[in-house]
């Protein structure tokens, strides 16, 4: 089979496939149909065998195309948590010890001495400044777009001066009247939305979201910090720019235009101590008339199996296991950020009983099985390991990986925030969505303090 996406695009149509139906049929996922249907990117080798194997199959196409749909009834019913299941998540040891770092956190954020200067950019709820105020850094001012998480932000950052909204409105003038009023500073740290690199978008190099990099350089070139972090998700590296180069090479360009040794490392939070596992790309650039090299913090974490001297990574019980075990639509007056979505019946039945680890499509009787979708949705996480990444939509059953362990029902907000370890003393406010999008859109702050000591000492 030699097609390109415009024609898979027509031929599916014509057979009255959806674009989901082909997933389910081929186990492609969606996201990889769309992208490659767009032109944007083109599918390896194995993915196109898949699709002229599926498409020589008439019988198991039309048994996907004629299928009826299965309406369900949205009723709710009250569900209890079981003395068995509430046996399962016992609180760990290492949930105590947690915790207490966590609380050190927000402690060395309100009291901590801070004879570092920082400025934060597209700040979102403020996780990334909470790490670096906790090591010494004042943030004396931050740019974020969305007012409700520039509300959150203040309230837990304020001494900040916000500087703009959109950061590309931020005139040269502007910048002009700040520097006069801070002078040079210590450290810009932020991370661009990554709505345009990540394969969880649409990954279009016409995007302009792509190009906000360069409003960071901007005040990177205004104020000269030591230090400059950028933060985003990993398959940045991936990403071409309108001219076909990296865009990776593009920001290393730039920063070396400006003076600046830069490097980006490919991370992953858990082997910082983060109870979750979540994939990133970190750029350190450092002024290259401080004579240094950009590197980060050795790795404080490691697998129980794995034979390096360390730590075991953080478990999702380690998280939150000291948290009340609630079932779907329920509640707890001391929190109220620990509150359970309620989930339809229908779907509670197709995941009362998926173990672990799995996802209600695995299940052997289709009548139990979501009608579409493939199996990173409806999906259980495991309890002692480390948990998911926390995306925006954690609060959605049916979103990826989004299933409590043992429970049957999405994370709450509690769960959420602190496998993102934000401190249980942090302010959240706003609506339910926009917490759950601040808390899915931060860097964890246990990780930003663990690279902004290690800036400190390098420096």
């Amino acid at each position: 089979m030699n097609m390109k996406g415009k024609d898979l695009r027509e031929y599916r149509k014509r057979l009255g496939l959806s674009q989901a139906k082909l997933s389910e049929l081929t186990g492609v996922s969606q996201h990889i149909l769309s992208a490659f249907e767009l032109e944007k990117v083109a599918p390896p080798h194995d993915v196109i065998s898949i699709l002229s194997k599926t498409f020589a199959d008439e019988k198991k196409i039309s048994s996907v195309i004629h299928r009826k749909k299965r309406y369900q009834e949205h009723s709710y019913s009250a569900y209890t948590a079981s003395p068995e299941r509430i046996s399962m998540a016992s609180q760990t040891a290492e949930n105590v010890e947690y915790k207490k770092i966590l609380s050190s956190l927000w402690k060395r954020h309100i009291t901590e001495v801070k004879p570092y200067t920082a400025i934060s950019l597209f700040s979102g709820c403020g996780g990334l400044s909470l790490g670096f105020s906790a090591a010494g850094y004042k943030v004396i001012g931050f740019v974020e777009l969305e007012e409700k998480l520039s509300n959150i932000y203040s309230k837990n950052f304020k001494n900040a001066m916000q500087l703009g909204m959109d950061i590309s409105s931020v005139t040269d003038a502007d910048l002009g009247k700040f520097f006069s009023k801070f002078g040079t500073i210590d450290a810009i740290i932020g991370g661009p939305p990554c709505q345009g690199f990540s394969l969880a978008g649409k990954r279009d190099v016409n995007d302009p979201r792509n190009q906000l990099f360069k409003h960071y350089l901007r005040f990177v070139n205004t104020f000269r910090p030591k230090v400059a972090l950028l933060e985003n998700v990993r398959l940045l590296t991936s990403m071409k720019n309108q001219s076909g180069q990296l865009v990776k090479d593009e920001i290393i360009d730039l920063f070396g235009t400006q003076g600046y040794e830069v490097k980006p490392f490919e991370i992953n939070a858990k082997d910082y101590g983060v109870p979750q596992h979540r994939e990133r790309v970190v750029f350190v650039a450092i002024r290259s008339d401080l004579g240094l090299k950009p590197t980060i913090p050795d790795k404080t974490h490691t697998d129980r199996r794995s034979l390096h001297i360390g730590n075991e990574y953080r478990t999702f019980a380690d998280a939150c296991s000291d948290l009340p075990f609630i079932e779907s639509g329920q509640s707890i007056k001391e929190d109220k950020l620990h509150d359970a979505v309620s989930h339809p019946t229908h779907v509670i039945k197709w995941l009362w009983d998926v173990p672990q680890g799995a996802s209600a499509h695995d299940n052997k009787d289709p009548e139990n099985r979501p009608p579409s979708g493939y199996n990173t949705t409806y999906k259980r996480q495991i309890w002692n390991e480390p948990a998911a990444t926390v995306q925006t939509t954690f609060g959605m059953i049916s979103g990826c990986r989004n299933v409590h362990p043992i429970a049957t029902r999405s994370l709450t907000i509690r769960e959420a925030a602190r496998i993102q370890s934000f401190p249980d003393e942090y302010c959240f406010s706003g609506t339910l969505g926009d917490i759950r999008k601040g808390i899915g859109n931060a860097v964890p702050p246990l990780l930003a303090f663990q690279f902004a000591e290690h800036i400190k000492k390098m420096l």
